[in-house]
């Protein structure tokens, strides 16, 4: 009979928290996350900071400024896997356990999964760049950016970039959204947990949508400010996808 209440209480709590306003919900939560432990969020958010640096850093060195933009845009395809430290750290304040992993093997998988999305990104933006701009030299960031919005070339470019970024972004935030926390939080295989995750996300396609354009406006205001923003908009963003995955699956929260 207490299991049955436990359940019952964890389904009502579910489906209270389908409405798109939730994610105003998750993101206020989250910012108690960051209060509650400042120290920890900031080493992430740095983290995250610096390594965006050293990859844009070494496309540049290496003669690939072309792949910055497709990187950075690939930035939001493998993040809930670079947040998983963040979950962790959520769990933790919320009193679920400590900081261990319950299904660390099934993460890295996850992760490879997300992974071989972002490469077969960088080969459709290949693809696509090669098709309106034929093969000629890359003609360095300030000219590319010229043509972006001033050619027709680089105006089709932009929208059907965006429309194929969005597809691989939309299968990668539906898999993954709801996955890598739960396998954080619980001993379950990847796919099963991606399988959920997806389940989920398109049972309420509504609140997915409405979260991932609040991580969307997020993400490109962190990047807008040469990526200094991020610092602390990524471990909010984590944060806050710790408690979408308990208010979805019932982590009592």
């Amino acid at each position: 009979m207490a299991t049955n209440s436990i359940q019952a209480t964890r389904d009502e709590m579910v489906t209270t928290n389908t409405d798109p306003g939730a994610v105003f919900h998750w993101l206020s939560r989250a910012v108690g996350d960051f209060k509650a432990a400042p120290i920890n969020a900031l080493i992430y958010g740095f983290g995250f900071f610096v390594v965006s640096w050293l990859v844009i850093g070494f496309l540049w060195l290496t003669g690939l400024e072309w792949m910055i933009f497709p990187a950075v845009a690939g930035a939001l395809l493998v993040g809930p896997f670079l947040a998983v430290g963040l979950y962790r750290e959520s769990r933790r304040i919320a009193g679920h356990g400590g900081t261990g992993v319950a299904s660390p093997g099934q993460i890295a998988l996850v992760g490879a999964i997300l992974m071989v999305f972002l490469l077969a990104w960088f080969r459709a933006a290949t693809i696509l760049y090669a098709l309106l701009f034929g093969l000629k030299p890359f003609p360095g960031l300030p000219d590319l950016l010229v043509q972006l919005f001033t050619t027709m070339e680089g105006i089709s470019l932009l929208v059907v970039g965006t429309a194929v970024g969005g597809l691989f972004a939309a299968c990668c935030f539906a898999i993954s959204i709801y996955s890598i926390p739960m396998l954080v939080d619980r001993k379950v295989d990847a796919f099963s947990a991606m399988g959920m995750s997806f389940a989920k996300a398109a049972r309420f396609p509504r609140l997915t949508i409405a979260w991932g354009v609040v991580v969307t406006v997020l993400a490109v205001l962190g990047f807008a400010t040469l990526m200094l923003g991020m610092i602390v908009i990524f471990p909010i963003l984590g944060f806050a996808t710790w408690h979408a995955y308990a208010s979805m699956f019932g982590t009592p929260d």
